[in-house]
């Protein structure tokens, strides 16, 4: 398996998978993709096997505590990010259970550390929090604004961080101070 970056040229088959993985409601369209890479495609891979895309992850650099919307057009990377927000990371039915989506996150991750971001954030949808809780990540307490955010990604969306260390645990709030090495239960 190759782990590469996105390129715009990968926008087909990002949306092929993206329909594979997800219900009518998240799939999200190739110019959103498009506009998504366009503000930042560096924090972006897809794994290959052979010449076949059989997973992507979509990150951009981010505000803890905000989210981008769903399916927009039009993205800025805040110049004050202060982490990776994993927009979406999705592996093609065929391809699962094999290790792809653990070397895209293990790719990104490593990408993170070496840009210098302390943490990443996502949304969990689709009872995804399990799984994302397996990889070190931690649901947050959501203000009034970022619950109401939330609700586009539809019931049981949940916040989730972790720091970028190996196996973290930590305890944080919306609004509070991004995690530091005090934060990490050992």
């Amino acid at each position: 398996m190759k782990i590469r970056p996105v390129l715009q040229c990968d926008l087909r088959d990002i949306a092929s998978i993206q329909s594979d993985c997800y219900s009518d409601h998240f799939i999200e369209s190739k110019a959103s993709f498009s506009a998504k890479l366009s503000a930042h495609s560096d924090s972006s891979f897809m794994a290959l096997q052979g010449e076949l895309a059989v997973g992507y992850v979509v990150a951009l650099p981010w505000l803890f505590g905000s989210i981008p919307d769903l399916n927009g057009l039009e993205y800025s990377i805040p110049p004050n990010a202060d982490g990776l927000y994993i927009h979406d990371i999705a592996v093609a039915r065929a391809a699962r259970k094999s290790g792809v989506a653990e070397r895209l996150l293990n790719t990104l991750l490593e990408s993170g550390r070496t840009k210098g971001y302390k943490q990443v954030f996502l949304v969990a949808v689709q009872g995804a929090a399990s799984y994302w809780k397996r990889h070190g990540f931690e649901a947050v307490s959501a203000g009034v604004e970022l619950r109401r955010r939330l609700s586009a990604y539809g019931e049981g969306a949940t916040y989730m961080a972790r720091p970028l260390w190996p196996n973290p645990s930590i305890e944080q709030t919306v609004g509070a101070k991004p995690p530091s090495a005090a934060h990490i239960k050992r």
